[in-house]
Formats: C-alpha cells, structure tokens, sequence
C-alpha cells in the first residue's frame, strides 16, 4: 500500500500542476497547459477536472479527437457532469458527426435541464442537421431560461429565415439587437433577410448599420451591393463589391457577384475576366452554374462566353 504521506504529496503535486494548467489555459497558452495536465493526470491518474481541461485545451488547439477521447475518459469518472457532455458535444460537432453531437447535447441536458448554453448549441446542431423547427424550440427553451440571451435570437431568427418565415425571423433579430443594439451579426443577418424577402431598400439600411459597427464586415459589403444590383443601381453594386474584394480577394462570391453585375450591364469581357476569376477559386461550385444559371443568359451566345465555356471542359 501507498504510504498516506507520499499519496498527500501527489495530490498537492497534482493540484499544483491543475492550477498551473487552468492559468495557461486562461491565457490561451494550449501546448503549455496540456503538458500541466500531464503532470497532473501522472501524480493523479483519476483526476476528472484535469481531464476535462485538458480536453479542452486540445479542442481548443483543432484536435478534436483527442479531446473527445479527453471527454470519454473523464465521463468515466464523472458521468452526469453536464459541461463534460456538453463540450464532447462541441467536439463532434467540429468533426461534422452532427447526430452523435446531438446525442451528447441530449445528455447534458438530462443531467442539468436549466443550462441554457446547451439548449442554445443543441439549437445549433439541429441546423446543421436541417431540423430548423426544432432547432427554434430548442432557442426557445434557452430563452426560457435567458431572456437577454441576443445569439439566441440572432440563431432562432436564423432557423425562422431558413423556413422563409421572414416576418418572425426580423423579430427575432430585433430583440437581439434590443438587448445588444451593436450586434453586427443581427444587424447583417436581417438584411440577408430583406434581400431574400424583396425589401432591397429597408435591406440596405441594415447593412449600413452593419457597417457602421464594423466598416471592414466584408459580407455586409457583399450584400448590400447586391440590394443595390437588385434595384438596378449597378455603380453602387459595384462599389460596394470592389470594397468586399479588397477585404477578401480570395472569396469566389465576391468575383461571381461583380461577373453577374457585369452581365447585367452587358459588359461581355468584364463578366469573363471575373467569372473565370470565381471559376479559379471554387472550380466545383461555379463550373457548373455558369454552364446554366439564368444570370448569364444575357451574354449567353456571345462567342467570348461559350469560349470560356468549352475551355473549362478540358
């Protein structure tokens, strides 16, 4: 048997290094705090919280199946510990396992109904998975619990604007900016909303609230050029998607927008220069709409644009 002394001795070593890890891991120092954890998990191999920090140091560091496996051996030793679930759940979320993250979610929730945090990401899982009325029960749930809680209402207007349920979906973004009235996301996210719905000008109102709260959002650039496309003022399109391309020349959205507004204006040898840019960037998304998508029918014939067609076949 281990003399009670020596055991004591490990215990305060492992504390030492818990609490040397928990530091580094508040700074953000990962490699560091993972290696403190060690320290800790040698002197004290049935250490749940060093387990779980350590767990969450590697998801923080991108790798993920580690801190799955973290998680796993921590739920060993503590298995109805909600926030161990909750961020398994978060794990296999980034490895795109979206059910199995549900299932975790699911779990966390057993153990501790009242976290909202948890109702909120499993709100979120359900989008990816395509199950938006769910996912806005789920929101809801969470604001059951935190009324002021604004990304529950950005996410759950979110959810409603997938379902084109365009008026709640605005609601929802107007309580998330009454309780955070810079909420760039919520600002942008209701007009992406306009825009979808045909309120190209109330749609470019909020992108220049957007804007104003962030001059460099370069999505909000995007989308209020297009606002601006859609009511014909192709200029103004056009300086707002030269703004969003100096922010981010490496978007292939940003170079099929201004190739469409080139099209619009019949601008034949500016649309190819910057479709074939798109073309570059996402070869897979773009080959196959500018072989067939409405925007372009207006150059459609001409000899430059079938080119460019038949050359992207070989």
């Amino acid at each position: 048997m281990m003399p009670n002394s020596f055991k004591l001795t490990l215990n305060l070593e492992a504390e030492f290094f818990f609490q040397q890890g928990l530091r580094r891991n508040n700074v953000q120092k990962f490699e560091a705090a993972i290696a403190s954890f060690d320290k800790a998990l040698k002197c004290k191999p049935d250490y749940p919280e060093a387990l779980f920090q350590k767990g969450f140091a590697l998801g923080s560091l991108g790798r993920h199946k580690d801190a799955i496996a973290c998680f796993d051996e921590t739920l060993k030793l503590r298995t109805d510990d909600c926030w161990v679930w909750h961020n398994r759940a978060i794990a296999l979320g980034k490895l795109e396992r979206h059910l199995d993250a549900l299932n975790s979610f699911e779990r966390a929730i057993e153990f501790n109904p009242n976290a909202a945090t948890a109702w909120h990401n499993r709100g979120l899982t359900l989008c990816d998975l395509g199950l938006y009325e769910k996912a806005i029960a789920s929101f809801e749930r969470t604001l059951k619990l935190q009324a002021d809680a604004y990304w529950a209402w950005n996410n759950r207007g979110n959810a409603l604007r997938q379902l084109k349920r365009y008026e709640e979906a605005l609601n929802s973004y107007d309580r998330a900016i009454e309780f955070f009235v810079n909420n760039v996301l919520a600002w942008h996210n209701r007009g992406v909303t306009l825009n979808e719905w045909g309120r190209y000008h109330k749609a470019i109102a909020s992108f220049d609230r957007a804007l104003t709260i962030q001059p460099n959002h370069h999505k909000a650039l995007l989308n209020r050029g297009l606002s601006w496309e859609k009511l014909g003022y192709y200029e103004d399109a056009m300086e707002n998607y030269n703004q969003a391309a100096e922010l981010q020349p490496n978007d292939p959205v940003v170079w099929y927008s201004k190739a469409r507004c080139y099209a619009s204006q019949n601008n034949i040898a500016a649309a190819i220069e910057n479709l074939q840019q798109a073309i570059n960037l996402s070869p897979e998304t773009y080959l196959p709409i500018v072989a067939n998508n409405s925007d372009f029918d207006r150059i459609r014939s001409d000899q430059r644009f079938q080119a460019l067609i038949q050359e992207q076949k070989y």
